[in-house]
């Protein structure tokens, strides 16, 4: 049986190791009184360090586990159910609400972009059929048909009468 003074030698590396520990995470040692046969310091930093990397090991093998790996895989497959789900719960409010998506707003806004292009378009080749029949025919020139398209875009006074 072991006395008392060999358990106090084998108890004070293992304090002084986790006394340690707590001191660098932050939470304060517990103070244990000094006994007599205390371990030397680099035998406490060995033991530190042989603590540290056997936890790095065991957690890097437990991640890299083939359960870890497969509940991780399940947790993500889940997690984008339940978005998918969420967002046609979403879609399904927002039509029985009959108001509109996002998703609806920006494809009619796409449309209209598209019909005023589509438009545009057509205006400016009836524009230039309009200019090549007038040209052809002796009509006006094409600085004064841009005046008169300027003039357009002001708002007309009202017609007054003229006397004769």
């Amino acid at each position: 049986m072991a006395s008392t003074t060999d358990q106090g030698a084998n108890a004070d590396p293992f304090t002084q190791f986790w006394g340690d520990y707590f001191a660098r995470v932050g939470l304060g040692a517990p103070q244990a009184p000094p006994s007599p046969g205390t371990a030397s310091a680099d035998a406490v930093k060995q033991m530190q360090r042989m603590f540290l990397d056997s936890l790095a090991k065991y957690c890097d093998d437990f991640m890299r586990s083939e359960q870890f790996l497969s509940m991780m895989k399940q947790s993500m497959d889940q997690s984008l159910a339940f978005k998918q789900q969420l967002d046609q719960f979403l879609t399904r409010l927002h039509q029985g609400s009959q108001s509109p998506s996002l998703t609806d707003i920006t494809d009619l806004a796409g449309t209209l972009r598209n019909i005023e292009s589509r438009i545009l378009n057509r205006l400016s080749d009836l524009e230039h059929r309009v200019a090549a029949v007038e040209d052809g025919r002796g009509g006006k020139p094409a600085a004064d048909r841009s005046n008169r398209d300027a003039g357009k875009a002001r708002p007309r006074k009202a017609p007054t009468r003229r006397r004769e």
